[in-house]
């Protein structure tokens, strides 16, 4: 099955921007679950930490390239594991079912007068 993918605006920073603003959604959202919670919580603790793979004194530039990836994972682990649906409303790929046709359900009968 193929996914469909918004490939409309294909400025990266703007992605970036919506990604940014759909997590802080999911963040204080309370269909996302507390464990599910927790990816952002620690991905900015490894940023903050001055525990590396590739330290800024040893690997100059290239040492914040870590934390970047670090960053953008976990914010991509974070939205994607997110319920689908919650993630979907916020993304607007939800169909609107306000106008939906109305169906009733019920039987009838048939009389002869």
């Amino acid at each position: 099955m193929k996914t469909k993918r918004n490939d409309s605006n294909p400025d990266l920073l703007a992605k970036l921007a919506h990604n940014l603003v759909l997590a802080f959604r999911l963040l204080l959202d309370r269909r996302v679950s507390g464990t599910v919670k927790l990816i952002p919580l620690l991905t900015v603790l490894y940023i903050l930490s001055p525990l590396d793979l590739l330290p800024e004194i040893a690997f100059g530039p290239l040492g914040v390239v870590d934390d970047l990836g670090i960053f953008l994972l976990g914010l991509q682990l974070f939205i994607y594991s997110a319920p689908r649906e919650v993630r979907r409303e916020y993304r607007g790929e939800l169909p609107d079912k306000s106008n939906a046709p109305k169906v009733i359900e019920g039987q009838y009968e048939v009389r002869d007068e």
